[in-house]
């Protein structure tokens, strides 16, 4: 099986993703995420599921994730790292 895709789009504060075996593109809107607050480091994909790793604007590394998932094309729970 293909794995996922998923990329943050930032001037859309949302995720656009591929899910695994697609070919077509899908989006996960981010509301919980406020661009003008924090920053997105990166994007880890773990089977179903989609980190999103954010800190603040001023941070120089991230001190949370939060989790999407390609099967629901939702999400939203956080957790410290």
């Amino acid at each position: 099986m293909k794995a996922g895709l998923a990329i943050y789009d930032e001037s859309a504060n949302r995720l656009d993703v591929v899910r695994p075996g697609e070919s077509s593109t899908r989006h996960i809107p981010c509301t919980n995420l406020r661009p003008a607050e924090v920053r997105v480091f990166g994007v880890q994909v773990e089977g179903d599921e989609i980190w999103v790793l954010v800190g603040p604007k001023n941070n120089q590394r991230p001190n949370r994730k939060i989790l999407y998932r390609f099967s629901s094309l939702s999400g939203g729970s956080s957790t410290g790292l």
